[in-house]
Order: structure tokens, then C-alpha cells, then sequence
């Protein structure tokens, strides 16, 4: 199954009394019912359902693969709402319900993979495996000011609307990407375009801008440490993430989760499931392996 055969699906959400919004979603893989939990793929900070393309088709012919847009970002609705991992959280958890899956796997890149760890702290019991590619939302003290602010994913200091014009356009997005990935030749013209296009939707600059207007929203500071999540947890980064760099970040990760084992892949930077996406399909792989036996 071809990424691009996957038709778009949508589903409306009620996240509170006066807020509703469409959450697009694609569905892939075998629809017998076998054993294996099915995967949530969740991307990260800018990025689309479409930034897992060369992931989801490797795995989508032995399990259930669902794969969403987080609100505010790619074919989702952007309203004008208080956006924060407590959202993110409470996203998967209408998509599960919607879905009636009780036991799933999370694969979260960067702010998709911060929005999983807040889940599976609220509601370990719905989780079986976190695989966390890259997660944002802990930084000690590798970052400050605006670093802080944007996780590496899109760096610029959009700090307001002009900037934000400035910004939602194909020369702001590329000057955004170039440093998330080592592979510089995956920086192509159809990922920037990918990534530019949502900018334009309504509400987008509620969205995109609310990283910077309110940090403390994005971050997993305020959770217990270990968190309340007991089950398997994975993190595997690229080793060349100049914006959260493993050396630094990965022991931050090891005490929310402390069984987390962690996965270094070399020759890949931030966004490394797109930037060294066979070794990290082998890794993600070797993991599933892993939870079967």
C-alpha cells in the first residue's frame, strides 16, 4: 500500500462547549483482526500526516496503522482555542474512543512525541508501547530564550503576526527545515511545499505561534518524575540533533521514564524518521519485534 492511495478521513471533535474541530486522519493496513496492537502515528511541531510517508508503508501490511493531524496543523481544523499537550492529549484520547482501541501503540516525533508522553501519564492503561522519535517538551539545560521556544523543528522567532507573514511562505519554511535534517537533499522543494501550505489555512497563525506565546504549555516539566506511565518506552534520536541534543536530553527523558531504552542513530538530525528513514524503520521495526516476543 502506497502512502499516497490512502484517502483522507475526518472526524469532528467537540473539545468543549463553545470549540469543535475537524481532525483529519488516515487509516491503513490489514483489516483483520489480528493480535497486534495497532500504531498512532502523531508528528511534530509544523508537520502533517504526510511527514511519516516513508514510515507508515513499512509496516502497514502486518497491523493497523492510524496516523493523525494534530489540531492546528496539516488538513486539521486551526481554531482560535488554547493549544497545549493537554490538548494534544485529549485529541488522542477522542480519536481512541472513536476508534475503540483501548491498546495502542504511540510513534511520536518531536511535540507529537511530548502530546504522547502527556497521554500515556493520564492514561497508562490505554497505552502498550511508547516509541519516541526526537520528543520535545524537555530541554534542560541545552536551551534558552527563543531555542527554547520552537524545539528545533521550526526555529524562526515568529513573534507576531508580521513575522508570521514573513515567515508562512516557502523561503521561511526551507530556512526553518534546513537545520532539522542531516540529509540535506530530503530539504526538497515538495516537503517545503508540504510544510508551507498549512500556513495559509485560517487560524493557522493561532497555532503556530502559540509555542512561543505560552513555552510552559509545550513542556513536561510539571510531570511527576518518574510519571505515572510504567509501561515500554523507546527513544531513538539522531545523533546530529543540534536543537536537542541526545547527550543532553535523552537523561532528562530517563527520569520521566525511566525504563525508556534509548536508540542513537547516527547521521540524522531532528527530524529523523524522514532524514534517515531506513535505519529508523529497522529500529522501529527490531522494537515491535521486541514487543511481540
Amino acid at each position: 500500500m502506497t502512502h499516497s492511495s490512502v484517502k483522507d478521513q475526518y472526524f469532528l471533535w467537540q473539545l468543549s462547549a463553545e470549540h469543535e474541530a475537524k481532525i483529519r486522519y488516515h487509516e491503513y493496513g490489514c483489516n483483520e483482526q489480528n493480535d497486534k496492537p495497532p500504531l498512532l502515528f502523531l508528528h511534530g511541531y509544523g508537520a502533517m500526516i504526510e511527514h511519516w510517508k516513508e514510515n507508515i508503508p513499512r509496516f502497514a501490511g502486518s497491523r493497523r496503522i492510524y496516523a493523525m493531524d494534530l489540531i492546528g496543523f496539516g488538513k486539521s481544523q486551526k481554531p482560535n482555542v488554547r493549544y497545549s499537550l493537554e490538548l494534544f492529549a485529549a485529541q488522542i484520547e477522542a480519536f481512541l474512543h472513536l476508534k475503540k482501541l483501548d491498546d495502542v501503540i504511540l510513534v511520536g516525533h518531536s511535540m507529537g512525541g511530548a502530546g504522547s508522553i502527556y497521554y500515556a501519564h493520564l492514561r497508562p492503561e490505554k497505552v502498550r508501547a511508547l516509541v519516541l522519535a526526537n520528543p520535545s517538551g524537555l530541554y534542560g539545560d541545552s536551551m534558552d530564550g527563543m531555542a527554547k521556544v520552537f524545539f528545533g523543528l521550526v526555529g524562526s522567532p515568529m513573534i507576531g503576526e508580521v513575522l508570521f507573514t514573513a515567515f508562512a511562505n516557502p523561503v521561511g519554511v526551507s530556512q526553518s527545515l534546513v537545520p532539522t535534517y542531516y540529509n540535506q537533499n530530503k530539504v526538497d522543494l515538495k516537503l517545503i511545499n508540504q510544510f508551507a501550505r498549512p500556513l495559509q489555512d485560517k487560524g493557522a497563525v493561532w497555532s503556530y505561534l502559540s509555542p512561543s506565546r505560552r513555552p510552559q504549555d509545550f513542556t513536561l516539566d510539571h510531570l511527576t518524575k518518574p510519571c505515572r506511565y510504567e509501561g515500554q518506552a523507546f527513544l531513538v534520536w539522531g545523533a546530529e540533533d543540534s536543537a536537542l541534543p541526545p547527550h543532553r536530553i535523552i537523561p532528562e527523558f530517563q527520569q520521566l521514564l525511566p525504563q525508556a531504552g534509548a536508540f542513537i542513530i547516527p547521521k540524522a538530525a531532528h527530524c529523523i524518521h524522514h532524514d534517515a528513514s531506513e535505519a529508523f524503520n529497522e529500529r522501529l521495526g527490531s522494537i515491535l519485534d521486541s514487543l511481540e516476543n
